[in-house]
């Protein structure tokens, strides 16, 4: 075998300049979500250009709810991947096999469940959260078709936090690709040839997702073949379940909860009509795309956070929030001019232009934007912040800082919607994570989160 085919994959970044190791690290991690998102906001295109301001108000509706399942699985995942870097940082990588196994079963027994759940409570669920009637039968189409995705969704997560653990963001990026690639021309073939409706956009996404799980799943074996893997090792392991359980938890639960209540925000969206909920919801496709950049890239510190504290190497960490800092605010500076100077376009790209609302769409959508565009270098500072949290173990601190954002936006949504208006729900995102950067500030320079290392502490 070749030298080439013999090189690692995985990337220690223990060593080097902290600026470059996270940059260089966290592009393919961003250019990866970019294009997930690049996908969902052209689903969202065909959708509302193909099928009209009904059916993308339906759609907008049901993510709210399949938000709940993303952010749990990628809590789940979370779990395996913090005990992954610190262990691989440590050198102690006799445990990454049975980390990575174990993680896989236990996320797509979940998903199981969350399935089962979805086809049997999908109209419920959408009344439930104030769904106008006329979108209901199209947004249950799309909700069950969605979920036939939801075990791939799940393990694709799971395999792809072993990937970041271990320093390689750019095998990732290439699954990404093809399977954006693959959900867009299936958009095309199912909606516009079959004329599939809102359930075909789902299943094209289900279907790319699917892909995206088999080409993580058959290429691990390469990333993984460095570390020793011990032939009787079961493949699902409890005691490493708990281990990672008491990383994925809370996250999962935060990041539940966190979603549950954006279904509430949805709720109150909801209650001002399919126009809003059309112009929110192709907002909320640009503004992730936006927001993907520093959710991204604290990521990338986070991992390398984590690979840090397990080499005992702490005194890497501030230079690298720094340089994240900089280099990540300055990318949500750019987005931040665009959305200023081009709201009304960016909008239109959703819109059908011979729409009877068109205006207000437009006039909602880009009021959303315009606001937390402006906040954009916040909310990549604060989410930079408590990614050291999440890197070093200090679990507690990071679901404290990211509830506290969430609830300053639910109780500023649901308290005063009735009586400032449907604007409010844009302010109340910008608020949320400008009080919480503060209180993650206190908590970072208080150095508590120094001593939240796992290696030292778990039995080999």
């Amino acid at each position: 075998m070749s030298e080439k085919a013999l090189k690692p994959k995985t990337h220690k970044m223990t060593e080097g300049n902290p600026f470059r190791t996270i940059l260089l690290f966290a592009v393919p991690m961003i250019l990866s979500n970019l294009f997930q998102q690049m996908y969902n906001i052209i689903d969202t295109i065909i959708v509302g250009k193909r099928l009209g301001t009904e059916a993308l108000a339906a759609v907008g509706s049901a993510s709210s709810i399949t938000a709940v399942f993303v952010q749990l699985a990628t809590g789940l995942a979370l779990g395996g991947s913090i005990v992954i870097a610190q262990y691989f940082g440590a050198g102690r990588t006799e445990k990454i096999w049975q980390c990575m196994t174990t993680s896989v079963f236990f996320s797509a027994g979940v998903a199981f469940l969350s399935t089962a759940g979805i086809w049997a409570g999908a109209e419920p669920l959408l009344r439930l959260v104030n769904t106008p009637e006329e979108i209901v039968v199209m947004g249950v189409s799309y909700l069950r078709f969605y979920f036939l995705g939801c075990v791939p969704i799940f393990v694709y997560n799971a395999l792809n936090g072993v990937y970041v653990a271990l320093g390689d963001s750019r095998t990732p990026l290439k699954f990404l690709i093809l399977s954006s690639v693959l959900n867009v021309l299936l958009d095309l073939f199912i909606i516009i040839g079959l004329h599939g409706g809102v359930g075909g956009a789902a299943l094209a996404t289900a279907i790319s997702q699917f892909a995206a799980a088999v080409f993580a799943g058959k290429d691990m074996p390469k990333l993984l073949r460095e570390f020793e893997r011990g032939k009787s090792d079961a493949l699902f392991d409890k005691a490493l379940l708990l281990t990672m359980l008491r990383f994925a938890l809370p996250s999962a639960l935060q990041q539940s909860i966190v979603s549950v209540g954006s279904v509430i925000v949805q709720a109150t969206i909801n209650s001002f009509g399919s126009a809003v909920i059309a112009g929110s919801a192709a907002a909320a496709k640009v503004v992730n795309l936006a927001t993907a950049v520093p959710i991204n890239y604290s990521n990338a510190y986070a991992n390398y956070v984590g690979q840090n504290i397990g080499a005992c190497k702490e005194e890497r960490i501030r230079p690298g929030l720094r340089a994240s800092i900089l280099s990540c605010g300055g990318l949500s500076l750019l987005l931040t001019v665009v959305f200023e100077i081009f709201p009304n376009q960016i909008i239109r790209l959703f819109i059908e232009e011979t729409e009877t609302d068109l205006e207000q769409v437009i006039a909602v959508g880009a009021a959303y934007i315009r606001v937390v565009g402006a906040f954009l270098i916040v909310f990549s500072t604060f989410m930079l912040v408590k990614a050291t949290f999440k890197g070093s173990g200090d679990m507690s601190w990071f679901i404290l800082t990211t509830l506290l954002s969430f609830f300053i936006r639910l109780f500023l949504t649901v308290g005063f919607a009735e009586v400032v208006g449907v604007e409010i729900i844009w302010w109340a995102f910008c608020a949320g994570w400008t009080i919480a950067l503060f209180v993650a500030a206190a908590r970072y320079f208080h150095g508590g989160w120094r001593m939240k290392s796992i290696t030292g502490a778990d039995d080999s």
